[in-house]
């Protein structure tokens, strides 16, 4: 006999996360779920909460859903402890669960994300052992695979009453026969997909969740969990206070981390873009560089000339051109000033004027070194004729004193603009070159 299922398999868009709404979701979702505790449902809206979040800003969030018609054939009645085999691989599984032993559980269910192992971690601290646990089973999508629903009790750390609960598990069998809890229909994945489901035996699961005797068990179970709950408040105040506190604060913590962890990434991804850029602009200066010094000229320096910082007679001088001086010029300004290549890749400017593309004659060279040797600083020189000292290199600048015939002033530097920065007793100032030669 064969049943149509409809599975609806659910697709995502971007959407921003409402990290208070969800919080308030999973303390809602505590509330209500408490009665399947054992079976891990209650993580199921934390699951959601956290493949949502996983991402700030997911590719996939649930919108659009495409519908999937599965033919599955209609299941007989439950076997219980049919297979000792199973109940076997379940014990197992609960023994390591109650320990919050997941290097073990692992063996006996896979795959377990790091999320679900933290889950673990937080609601075993409140279970001493899970007891009289009972297997129904079904056959699952083919020959080597089972669908289990499993009846259990748990006992719950200081609390005398055991608290009855339904799980539901996916078996499957390996190649050499030994049979494993396929973790990817587990209630934690099945809600958030962080790997993916096959979609027929997701809709087979879905048509078994709406069959008749499955739901009768649900409702026994249900049942049996209200008279334990009422029977004894001390089991009441644990599932209805202690563990959805923690597992609130749990989730809490969990969405924090992951805002944090978005954070981090993001942060981590400008600084990676901004180092990037800053390469970029760094190899594109120095392919200018190169492509200027390809194209430039050599020229030499016709008298001592300054270097300055930029392009301007107020800039810093980071330097001399001796006369006769070769450099390489990269640049000839409309301005009046050329930047030349001056030391090692230090780049600066001198006046166009003071700048030849021919070598300056050797004559000439030696005159204006033994010149500038004579106004070298802290040479003495003995003034021929009176002379005014100016306060700055122009002729319409303050006089700052008059030096007259035979008396002397001491070099502080020649400047090539052709003035003389000079000492005179207690007085500082300009004159002009050409008058001190």
């Amino acid at each position: 006999m064969v049943n149509q299922t409809r599975y609806n398999k659910n697709r995502r868009n971007n959407t921003e996360i409402d990290w208070k709404e969800t919080l308030t979701q999973v303390m809602d979702f505590c509330k209500r779920n408490i009665r399947y505790i054992s079976a891990g449902a209650l993580v199921l809206i934390l699951a959601i909460v956290l493949a949502t979040a996983s991402g700030g800003k997911k590719e996939e969030q649930l919108m659009d859903t495409e519908e999937i018609v599965v033919e599955t054939e209609v299941q007989e009645d439950y076997s219980k402890d049919a297979y000792p085999e199973i109940n076997e691989l379940i014990s197992k599984y609960y023994k390591a669960y109650a320990n919050a032993n997941t290097k073990k559980l692992a063996k006996f269910a896979t795959p377990i994300s790091d999320t679900e192992k933290s889950y673990i971690s937080v609601f075993s601290e409140y279970v001493k052992s899970y007891k009289n646990i009972s297997c129904y089973t079904k056959q699952g999508l083919d020959e080597n695979s089972y669908i289990v629903s499993v009846y259990l009790e748990m006992k719950f750390k200081g609390v005398k009453t055991t608290a009855p609960g339904l799980d539901f598990f996916y078996v499957r069998k390996n190649e050499d026969g030994s049979l494993y809890i396929d973790n990817l229909y587990s209630q934690f994945n099945m809600s958030n997909q962080e790997q993916a489901l096959d979609a027929d035996v997701a809709a087979l699961i879905e048509a078994f969740e709406q069959q008749e005797d499955v739901i009768a068990l649900q409702t026994d179970v249900q049942t049996r969990y209200e008279q334990a709950v009422e029977s004894d408040p001390e089991l009441k105040t644990m599932v209805e206070e202690t563990i959805p506190n923690a597992i609130t604060v749990w989730a809490s913590d969990q969405v924090a981390a992951v805002k944090a962890a978005e954070e981090a990434k993001k942060a981590e991804e400008e600084a990676a873009k901004k180092a990037a850029e800053e390469e970029a602009a760094r190899k594109a200066e120095e392919e200018k560089k190169a492509a200027e010094l390809a194209n430039a000229v050599s020229v030499y320096a016709t008298d001592r000339v300054n270097v300055r910082a930029d392009a301007s007679e107020t800039s810093d001088i980071i330097g001399h051109l001796e006369i006769g001086a070769q450099t390489t010029c990269l640049e000839a300004r409309a301005d009046g000033w050329s930047r030349i290549d001056y030391s090692n890749g230090t780049q600066g400017y001198v006046k166009s004027e003071y700048l030849s593309s021919e070598p300056v004659a050797q004559a000439v060279a030696d005159e204006g070194a033994e010149t500038a040797g004579g106004l070298s600083e802290g040479n003495t020189i003995t003034v021929q004729e009176s002379l005014n000292i100016r306060e700055s290199m122009s002729q319409d600048s303050a006089k700052v004193a008059t030096v007259f015939a035979g008396e002397k002033v001491t070099v502080i530097m020649s400047y090539a603009e052709g003035w003389t920065k000079v000492t005179y007793g207690d007085k500082t100032g300009y004159i002009k070159t050409d008058l001190l030669q």
